[in-house]
């Protein structure tokens, strides 16, 4: 089997859906039907960040597309969750950069511990990746479903 690296066009909530659905290997009409829609227009839109999902459609979304909300959400960074999902999709639009993430900047409240946290796990698993330990498509579909273990409230 071979597995096609599909690259993120840019860090949008449209780019980042447009880039799942591709990546699964979905059709714009399949998700169209999914949702009850009789055309695949409001896909389009919400792919090219002319209207985003509503609330009621962005959980069908992930379920359909099997990722967590977190991955496909707008990023308003009061949630840890989207602190460590912006790094992991900046890897996507940019898959050979260097990142430097100094455990000294995540020090003090639960929010930054949580986030340390994550990084760390993050970065385990680009090792992992790194060291052929996993495939290129197991590690995007790890990132895909990302979700904290044991967060600090």
């Amino acid at each position: 089997m071979f597995y096609k690296k599909i690259f993120l066009e840019n860090m949008s909530q449209g780019a980042r859906l447009k880039f799942i659905r591709e990546n699964k290997g979905i059709e714009l009409n399949d998700i169209a039907e999914y949702l009850g829609y009789k055309s695949n227009k409001p896909i389009r839109e919400w792919e090219n960040n002319v209207k985003s999902p509503d609330a009621r459609n962005l959980p069908r979304l992930a379920e359909a597309y099997g990722v967590s909300i977190d991955a496909i959400k707008n990023y308003d960074f009061i949630d840890p969750i989207d602190e460590i999902y912006y790094p992991m999709w900046f890897e996507e639009q940019f898959p050979y950069y260097e990142f430097d993430i100094a455990s000294c900047r995540f020090g003090g409240s639960a929010y930054n511990f949580n986030v340390q946290n994550g990084i760390n796990e993050w970065l385990e698993m680009r090792k992992k990746r790194e060291n052929h330990e996993i495939t290129d498509q197991e590690y995007i579909e790890w990132k895909l479903n990302y979700k904290l273990k044991n967060p600090l409230k």
